[in-house]
């Protein structure tokens, strides 16, 4: 088996699965690419990526360059890399700096592609019902999230997990089949691609804060997805008692009658929102400030009744 020389270029902790798996195989690791440290939190501090982290605590080179130009391109070059693995970089690759790579490029996409092509794949899957989800391995292209496919998992999607629990999942996944899909390329073994099917093909655009103040006059499916589907980010908002609070987590209630948008009912200590066609279980609730709650707790802290009614938060 040939040794490959491998540039890794990923950002989130959606990336550290397959770049440790790297790390710890028998091919060498030249360099990380990594997002430019960002400011973030209430103080605003510069702060590094996982990938990052993950590279000055194993000593790698690595490398945060603000846009790939011609200077960093024939510097990536020169360190005769391979093939590129990408993971969730989030900075567009030019195509000069594609072709320096003679066993190309390749990305883990969190999609059943060319289902959810773009910046949030598992959000979109989640928000929009999706009976299935999984992760491809792509080919790098010019064109975004394009390149044939040569390997795909893909299940049945659990009801109850969020998108949270879906970067870890389809990470872990993602990293199973590149790291098995480099191997066969160090074994020379013939690969077999899948093009992609232009008609199948949507697209999952950037997820916004304001798509997370929701309304309770929509159905519970719906509003059920969003709550899933925004965990972690940036979290379904509503307001109780003039206050805003975030919604983690929410399943569909077991409640027969008829329900209220907003309306409070509480059974057996469990915490009951009215939707357009029934009630939702509130599972994880937060008054902003304080901490994460599960329904029970939340009525006992705030002494929710069931007069209470939640609202469209602004």
């Amino acid at each position: 088996m040939t040794k490959l020389r491998i540039i890794y270029a990923g950002t989130p902790e959606f990336a550290l699965p397959c770049l440790k798996k790297i790390y710890n195989s028998e091919h060498d690791l030249l360099a990380v690419l990594t997002q430019p440290d960002r400011p973030a939190g209430r103080g605003l501090k510069l702060q590094q990526s996982a990938v990052k982290q993950f590279a000055i605590e194993k000593k790698l080179t690595c490398y945060q360059p603000v846009k790939i130009e011609l200077d960093f391109i024939q510097r990536i070059k020169e360190l005769k890399p391979d093939i590129l693995v990408v993971a969730a970089y989030g900075i567009i690759l030019p195509v000069e700096f594609i072709n320096i790579f003679p066993q190309k490029a390749f990305n883990i996409h969190g999609s059943i592609l060319p289902k959810w092509r773009g910046a949030a794949p598992i959000q979109r899957a989640i928000l929009n019902g999706d009976k299935e989800i999984g992760v491809s391995i792509m080919e790098v292209v010019e064109k975004l999230d394009a390149g044939n496919v040569y390997a795909l998992r893909k299940g049945l999607r659990d009801i109850k997990l969020t998108s949270k629990d879906y970067f870890q999942i389809l990470a872990d996944d993602g990293a199973e089949l590149m790291l098995s899909h480099l191997h066969s390329i160090a074994n020379n073994s013939n690969l077999v691609s899948e093009r992609q099917n232009d008609i199948e093909v949507t697209y999952a655009k950037k997820i916004s804060k304001e798509e997370a103040l929701v309304t309770f006059e929509e159905n519970s499916d719906e509003l059920i997805n969003k709550i899933l589907a925004f965990n972690p980010f940036p979290i379904v908002r509503a307001r109780f008692r003039g206050k805003d609070c975030k919604i983690y987590h929410a399943e569909k209630s077991n409640i027969g009658k008829m329900s209220i948008p907003g309306h409070v009912t509480i059974i057996n200590d469990d915490l009951h929102l009215g939707t357009m066609d029934t009630f939702i279980k509130i599972n994880e609730i937060q008054i902003v400030g304080g901490k994460i709650l599960t329904g029970s707790e939340f009525i006992k802290s705030y002494q929710v009744k069931p007069t209470d009614i939640f609202t469209h938060a602004t």
